[in-house]
């Protein structure tokens, strides 16, 4: 990681898991680092600890942020921008998995809204600052392998029931029905809601990006997506109800949540990152190992879908983001 003594970086959920030890290799590197965090005491303990780590770091927490509540994301922007004057990294992380469906105060479901609305709605609400940053930027979304099962209907009902994404000749019926039960991963529709989010998350990088160019501006601002592989974080215990076996699968499979943030900082730093790219660890089926730049699946490439993606957040919002 280069120095990075001039550039500020806002990391969305911070203060746990991936998110906390990129923004502390980021801090570790002079970067000025805002927690985004919906719980201020938690997001101050991980300001507090990483300080520890390193005397010197820029680590400040200025608002809360809650995905879940909408107003809180504008008033985190609208703080944001009138405290500083350059965004250089934002890393859409924070994100839930697996959650039963409950609606946000905003009306959608909590992982739709969590993993993917309200990172769309910050990214809008930052976008001028980030255009307007001295060198090229980037929006990091935080995604999973879990978006090869996404399959959106741009409905409100339809996303709130998703339809099964089957895969080529039905392959992933083996999967729902069949690998992911006996793993304790039920019941189904909690990940069914949780593979969508996930590859929203890829489509609307997709989207970004290719608005980024059609507008003549990718020297400016880059979009990447990026998949943390099977890390150990507090995500599973957030989704035990949906995981039972999930404590012996930590112990078992998973990297450390360190290892897992590597994937989110080369999308975030890397030099040899383009628009667009996917980044992932390199072992295992892609669940550890050192980061590289991989491959969507499923429908992370179906540019149709990242349309009408875009077009459904506008709506939700009731707001255009206009590139």
């Amino acid at each position: 990681i280069p120095d990075l003594s001039e550039k500020v970086a806002i990391v969305t959920g911070g203060n746990s898991g991936t998110g906390f030890w990129a923004a502390n290799a980021l801090a570790a590197k002079g970067c000025t680092v805002v927690l985004a965090c919906r719980n201020e005491a938690k997001a101050n303990a991980a300001k507090d600890e990483i300080i520890g780590y390193h005397p010197k770091a820029k680590v400040e927490v200025i608002a809360v942020m809650d995905n879940m509540d909408l107003a809180t994301v504008k008033s985190f922007a609208d703080t944001f921008n009138k405290k500083y004057d350059r965004l250089d990294y934002l890393l859409n992380n924070a994100g839930i998995m697996a959650q039963p469906l409950i609606e946000s105060k905003d009306g959608f479901d909590i992982q739709f809204q969590t993993n993917h609305l309200a990172h769309f709605l910050l990214t809008q609400l930052l976008w001028d600052k980030m255009v307007n940053t001295e060198g090229q930027t980037r929006i990091v979304n935080h995604s999973s392998g879990a978006h090869k099962l996404g399959c959106p209907a741009f409905d409100k009902t339809k996303m709130d029931d998703p339809p099964y994404n089957w895969g080529i000749l039905g392959f992933n019926a083996v999967l729902w029905h069949g690998l992911l039960p006996i793993m304790g991963m039920k019941p189904l529709d909690n990940w069914k809601r949780y593979g969508t989010s996930k590859l929203c998350n890829v489509l609307f990088t997709k989207e970004l990006q290719k608005k980024i160019e059609q507008a003549g501006i990718g020297d400016k601002v880059m979009a990447v997506a990026c998949h943390p592989g099977y890390a150990n974080t507090n995500l599973q215990n957030v989704a035990k109800d949906s995981m039972t076996n999930w404590e012996k699968a930590n112990s078992g499979n998973a990297q450390s949540a360190a290892d897992g943030s590597l994937p989110l900082l080369l999308s975030t730093i890397g030099k040899d990152v383009k628009g667009g790219d996917y980044c992932e660890p390199s072992l295992s089926s892609n669940f550890k190992g050192p980061p590289i730049i991989g491959k969507v699946g499923g429908n992370g490439d179906n540019a149709e879908m990242a349309g009408e993606l875009w077009t459904y957040s506008e709506e939700c919002l009731d707001s255009k983001f206009d590139i």
